[in-house]
């Protein structure tokens, strides 16, 4: 499959291509000598009409000097002395001595110009003559007082017949209409002997109701019927022409026709349109066939020569895919030079590919005693971090449970206590963070929201930033409403913002400068602003000055401190509770100010609670605790023995074993980093020895992460607490065993 514009074609072979090249180059050819040979044939066509045309005009101007030649005879005639002088008889005897000298003529006729006839050369003088047979043009001749040419009209002995009438007009008035009767005979001659076109096949004289008076083809079966309809319409409408017709004895022909301006008869001549587009027809097919057999050619000459090509460009596939799967590329020889070409640029490349895989094979073994090296410091790295925790939860836990006992005992109501208590969890937090500061700075810490006053937490924040404060001997000025501020967001996480904070106005402020936090409400957002009067930043540092690790110029004793990640942590915490910070500067020197914006959420000051006070549970257990931490252990006990519980102690796993002997427990809390036997060695032996009298299990470890209380359900434990332990949520878990 390839690939073109980003769409999947099906790929042709050589040949067709190359067949499609040829059919490409001669089919214009072809198709503009067709083009060619049918203009020319038009051209052709459109010569013979006006041959046709000009043999129907030859025709009609024969007919027509016929015709005036008989007028001019009967003109003649018609100025005779003794039809002046009203001798008829004597005009009878003249005008038969005119008649006899006229082959063509049947007889002549004097008529009156009502129409009776007074004289007929072809009856003796004094018979009695009939009325005149062909009465249109008589009334023609009389109104018009010029000759006119009659009508077809078959006489009384049955002949065929027209009539040439000439008006005899004495004193201004018509006296009598001088005829004579032409026989059709005449013009049937006229029309054979007049030199004929060679293409011709008929020629046609009709009247003026389009008549055939004479026809060279079949004039017996023709003469005296009208022409076709589509003739008497052409002759209707024009006095010459050139159409395309079916002639009376069925033969489709093409049709030139005149009409004479005396007479009115017309002359029409009839070719067949064989005769007119046979050759142009026959032309275009030779010239077609002739365009097709030099396509075939074409195209039998271009697959022999694709099947050369194609040899040779399969040879260089099958060399470039041996290139491919890492072979050695074998090009035969080829007589074209391009694939020849080819074949040596494959080779080349096959070369110059070896040399580059040795040099990757190089490469990727560096790469990969680099990436080994690499898991290595990062094994060693998180076991590193996880034994931090772990060792950093294990003071944490015992002073945690110390806490909560004072809390049970009434003990935890001082200012003091409070303290200790914030600045613990807090350390449990930073501890949380210190195992995977990547969370922070990805947003991927889970925010316990509340409802909270800004004032609460800048006082926190305070707490945590006094000691470099005061370190410092800065001056702290605080405007920070104490109600009226109020977000909804993670109390320890946004102390943990001013915090970072102050703390960084402290580093960047000399000794003895003034730090001020302020906060109000504009409009929907909680605005709080840290300022000091420090050392400032340059303009291009603003817009960097939220990335990690990044930090401004340090003196050389390095006082400021720190790694440049708080101020990224501040950022990705803002965001996360769906604020926003910025930092503004006017240069060095002239100390900088953070601003910070919430969305405001009002607050409802929650109840007063009733002090603390021990409770007893619902119903006392035995509880079996183990902890190599001494101080862990007898604390966790002292927080169960508060809540009425029975409490047995063990600071390693054969003694957790060995009480068994005597005292079997509802619950145990293990922790996991035992010495001799770790927790889940030691859960295994309780479950094996007490069996279905075995007690629940809970589990205590500084490891938290995803994979150690996974192995802690895997080993039985039904929850996995983490250093140091929230004393409530220990008491609830065992207790519910009950």
């Amino acid at each position: 499959m390839v690939y073109t514009s980003g769409v999947s074609t099906t790929p042709r072979s050589l040949s067709r291509h190359l067949v499609l090249v040829v059919v490409g180059a001669l089919l214009p050819v072809v198709v503009f000598a067709a083009a060619l040979v049918l203009r020319l044939s038009s051209q052709e066509r459109a010569s013979a009409e006006r041959r046709f045309a000009q043999s129907a005009r030859l025709l009609a101007l024969t007919l027509e000097r016929e015709m005036s030649g008989t007028i001019r005879t009967l003109s003649a005639l018609a100025r005779s002395e003794r039809l002046e002088k009203e001798d008829l008889q004597g005009f009878h005897a003249q005008a038969r001595r005119v008649a006899e000298t006229q082959p063509s003529w049947l007889t002549v006729l004097l008529l009156t110009p009502d129409g009776h006839a007074l004289v007929n050369t072809r009856q003796p003088w004094g018979a009695a003559l009939a009325s005149v047979n062909e009465p249109e043009s008589l009334r023609r001749a009389i109104e018009g007082r010029v000759p006119v040419v009659g009508d077809l009209a078959r006489g009384r002995g049955g002949q065929w017949a027209f009539p040439v009438r000439v008006p005899v007009v004495r004193d201004g008035v018509v006296r009598y209409v001088l005829t004579a009767a032409v026989s059709a005979d005449a013009l049937a001659e006229m029309v054979a002997t007049t030199s004929p076109l060679e293409e011709e096949w008929t020629r046609t004289l009709v009247d003026r109701q389009g008549v055939v008076a004479a026809r060279t083809r079949g004039p017996e079966r023709f003469v005296g019927r009208p022409g076709t309809p589509p003739f008497l319409r052409a002759i209707g409408r024009a006095d010459e022409g050139v159409y395309r017709d079916t002639t009376l004895d069925d033969t489709e022909a093409v049709v030139a026709f005149s009409r004479g301006p005396t007479s009115g008869w017309t002359a029409g001549v009839a070719v067949p349109r064989e005769l007119v587009d046979g050759p142009a027809r026959r032309t275009l097919v030779t010239v077609a066939t002739v365009g097709f057999a030099l396509l075939a050619l074409g195209a039998a000459g271009a697959l022999l020569a694709s099947r050369r090509v194609a040899r040779a460009i399969v040879s260089a596939a099958d060399a470039a895919d041996a290139l491919a799967h890492g072979g050695c590329p074998v090009a035969p020889p080829s007589g074209v030079a391009e694939v020849a070409r080819l074949g040596e640029a494959l080779r080349s490349s096959a070369a110059l590919l070896a040399r580059r895989a040795e040099e990757r094979d190089a490469h990727l073994a560096r790469a990969e005693a680099a990436r080994a090296e690499a898991e290595a410091a990062s094994r060693a790295k998180d076991e590193f971090v996880a034994m931090l925790g772990h060792e950093l939860r294990n003071p944490l836990s015992p002073i945690v449970t110390a806490l909560e006992i004072l809390a049970l005992k009434g003990q935890a109501e001082t200012r003091e206590h409070e303290i200790i208590k914030r600045q613990v969890s807090h350390l449990v937090r930073l501890v949380d963070d210190l195992l995977d500061v990547s969370r922070v700075t990805r947003g991927k810490v889970a925010l316990q929201r509340e409802p909270l006053e800004v004032a609460e937490v800048v006082g926190q924040a305070v707490e945590m930033a006094s000691p470099l404060l005061e370190q410092h001997g800065h001056r702290l000025e605080l405007d920070v409403p104490a109600h009226g501020l109020g977000v909804t967001g993670d109390r320890v996480r946004l102390a943990q913002v001013v915090s970072n904070l102050l703390n960084n106005a402290a580093r960047y402020t000399p000794p003895g400068g003034h730090v001020a936090v302020r906060a109000a409400r504009e409009g929907d957002e909680v605005v709080l602003s840290v300022r000091d009067d420090g050392r400032g930043m340059p303009p291009e540092l603003l817009p960097r000055v939220f990335d990690l690790f990044v930090q401004g110029a340090r003196t050389p004793d390095r006082q400021e401190g720190g790694l440049g990640i708080g101020l990224a942590v501040v950022r990705t915490l803002v965001t996360m509770h769906g604020g926003r910070v910025e930092a503004r500067s006017e240069g060095p020197g002239r100390g900088s100010t953070f601003l910070v914006r919430l969305p405001y959420a009002p607050v409802t000051p929650p109840p007063e609670k009733a002090p603390a006070a021990g409770r007893a549970a619902a119903r006392p257990l035995r509880v079996l605790v183990v902890d190599d931490n001494v101080d862990a252990a007898e604390l966790l006990a002292s927080l169960l023995r508060a809540r009425g519980h029975e409490v047995l102690s063990a600071h390693d796993g054969p003694g957790a074993l060995a009480a068994l002997d005597a005292w079997r427990p509802h619950a145990a809390v293990l922790d996991i980093g035992l010495p001799v036997m770790d927790g889940y060695e030691l859960a295994g032996r309780i479950r094996e020895r007490l069996g279905d009298d075995a007690p629940a299990l809970f589990a205590v470890t500084g490891y938290g992460q995803a994979s150690d209380a996974a192995r802690s359900r895997d080993a039985g434990f039904r929850t996995h607490f983490v250093k140091p332990v929230d004393g409530d949520a220990l008491l609830r878990e065992v207790e519910r065993v009950g």
